[in-house]
């Protein structure tokens, strides 16, 4: 993971660009999208694919069903059980997020983000992360996604986790790849957030 690798960034993407509504798309009721709108969490979370860049998606949380605004995460393996990515798309109860990565919006989350991977393994005694850098991951015929690089140790063992953060359909589209950094198998996080 020291470059995060876009395959799996462009993967995710792709697969949530066609989250555009289609006619006649959604469940009637509370879970319909409006005619041009923006697709449901659940057509969202349908059009993720089950495996990108040697990554096999496992559990479904569904957030949404008893906070408002906390959407729906996906969990992928890496190869082996190298690594481990989350996919989260949200939207904290904001109407439409704004389809650019420089908006307050988007800026904001994005540090709240970053913030709540160092908090997270803060908590845990035998772990410390720190952000080493930040970058923008061009993705093929859609807005940027922002990512920040972190690095620590979970006991002895040095790992990486890669912070993504994009808009996707009117939503957040957060990603996290966490991997040991000296690998038997190495995984490169990135083909997972561009593919």
């Amino acid at each position: 993971m020291r470059h995060a690798p876009p395959l799996v960034l462009l993967a995710l993407t792709f697969g949530l660009a066609g989250c555009a509504q289609q006619e006649g798309e959604g469940v009637a009721g509370a879970t319909a999208s409006p005619p041009g709108g923006r697709p449901t969490l659940a057509a969202m979370a349908e059009r993720l694919p089950a495996t990108v860049a040697g990554f096999t998606r496992r559990d479904t949380t569904w957030h949404e069903q008893t906070r408002a605004g906390l959407g729906v995460a996906m969990d992928y393996d890496g190869p082996a059980r190298s690594a481990v990515a989350t996919v989260s798309v949200y939207d904290r109860g904001q109407a439409d997020v704004p389809n650019d990565i420089d908006s307050a919006a988007l800026q904001a989350e994005f540090t709240a983000a970053v913030s709540e991977a160092v908090a997270m393994a803060g908590t845990r005694t035998s772990q410390r992360i720190a952000e080493r850098d930040r970058s923008d991951v061009e993705v093929p015929g859609q807005v940027p996604m922002r990512c920040a690089t972190l690095h620590g140790t979970y006991g002895r063992q040095e790992v990486q986790t890669l912070v993504c953060l994009g808009p996707a359909a009117g939503r957040y589209l957060k990603i996290l790849i966490t991997s040991p950094a000296r690998q038997v198998r190495p995984v490169s996080p990135m083909p997972f957030v561009v593919d």
